[in-house]
C-alpha cells in the first residue's frame, strides 16, 4: 500500500511542479485582467466549475508551451554550457544513459526524476513570470507601486530559479555518469553473459 501512496504521489507531483505552477504562473494575472470585463464577469459567476475546468484544461496548456520553451533552453544554453565544461561527453553519456536498460531500478534513478521535475519547474517559473508580468502593467486595478514590487520580485525569484537550473543541470549530469559505471545494475547480468 504504502508503494502504491508513494508511485501515486509521484504520478501526481511530477506533473503539477512541472507544468501547472509554470502554467498558473503565466496565466495568473492574464486571468485577473479579463475576469475584469463585465461580459467575462458575468459568465464566470454563473459558470463556477466550467470556469474551474477551462483554467485548469488553459493551465495545463500554457504549462506544455512552457516546458516546451524550458526544452529549449536547456538545450540550447545548459546543454551547451556543460557539452562545453565536459570536452564533448555530455551529449555521448546522455545518449548512453537513454540506451542504457537496467536489471532492477537502482535509487538514483528515482532521484533522477525528482530532479528532472525540479528542473523543469525552475526553467518553468520564470517564462512563466516573464509572460505574466506584462499583464500586472496592464491591470487599471494594479497600482504602479505593486506593479513595479511583483516585477521587481518576479525578477529576482526568475534569476535565483535560473541560477538553481544550472545548478540542478549539472547534478543532473553527474548522476547520470554515476549511474552509466559499471555495477550491479547493469545492461545483462554476468551470468547470462557466460552462458551464451
Amino acid at each position: 500500500m504504502k508503494e502504491l501512496l508513494s508511485s501515486l504521489s509521484a504520478t501526481v507531483f511530477y506533473p503539477l511542479v512541472s507544468l501547472v505552477l509554470p502554467g498558473l504562473s503565466a496565466i495568473s494575472a492574464w486571468f485577473v485582467l479579463f475576469a475584469q470585463h463585465p461580459s467575462l464577469d458575468a459568465l464566470i459567476s454563473r459558470n463556477h466549475t466550467e470556469t474551474a475546468f477551462v483554467l485548469m484544461l488553459l493551465t495545463i496548456f500554457v504549462g506544455t508551451v512552457v516546458d516546451a520553451l524550458g526544452m529549449r533552453i536547456e538545450s540550447l544554453w545548459l546543454d551547451a554550457g556543460r557539452e562545453r565544461r565536459t570536452h564533448g561527453s555530455h551529449s555521448a553519456e546522455w545518449w548512453a544513459y537513454l540506451r542504457k536498460p537496467f536489471v532492477c531500478e537502482p535509487s538514483g534513478r528515482r532521484h533522477l526524476r525528482r530532479m528532472v521535475a525540479r528542473l523543469k519547474f525552475e526553467l518553468g517559473v520564470p517564462i512563466g513570470a516573464a509572460v505574466t508580468v506584462p499583464a500586472l502593467w496592464l491591470n487599471p486595478i494594479v497600482s504602479v507601486t505593486w506593479a513595479a514590487c511583483i516585477t521587481l520580485l518576479a525578477a529576482c525569484v526568475s534569476v535565483y530559479l535560473l541560477a538553481e537550473a544550472v545548478a540542478t543541470h549539472d547534478v543532473l549530469g553527474k548522476l547520470r555518469h554515476e549511474l552509466l559505471k559499471e555495477d550491479t545494475y547493469a545492461l545483462v547480468p554476468r551470468k547470462s553473459v557466460q552462458s551464451a
